[in-house]
């Protein structure tokens, strides 16, 4: 099985702003700078199903190579949407990972 490597964004909406509008700003104006890494296999969102949790969602950027996930935040497309997402969340976890399976997810299993 393929090992991925992964940027993990753990986002909080900006204080005034909708669970609503919070979840359309991540969709509209950040996915497309995400979609602009090189290396990127995979994207994916997860929204909480409550506002009232400490982060409203996860993003997770999927690298088929631990040195594409590394190299990310230097380019002027990592450092772009990182920035972005920091300044407009009111708290944020990002961070590189490595993955370790535990039971492969049904659509990638090989």
């Amino acid at each position: 099985m393929a090992k991925y490597y992964k940027v993990i964004g753990n986002l909080k909406r900006p204080d005034g702003m909708s669970f609503g509008d919070f979840k359309q700003w991540w969709q509209q104006v950040h996915v497309p700078r995400v979609m602009k890494w090189a290396g990127l296999v995979a994207y994916d969102l997860n929204f909480a199903l409550s506002e009232n949790e400490a982060f409203d969602g996860v993003g997770i950027a999927w690298f088929d190579n631990r040195e594409a996930a590394l190299k990310v935040f230097q380019t002027a497309e990592g450092q772009s949407a990182r920035s972005g997402a920091v300044a407009e969340s009111s708290k944020s976890a990002i961070f590189i990972a490595e993955e370790v399976v535990i039971v492969r997810h049904p659509e990638i299993r090989k």
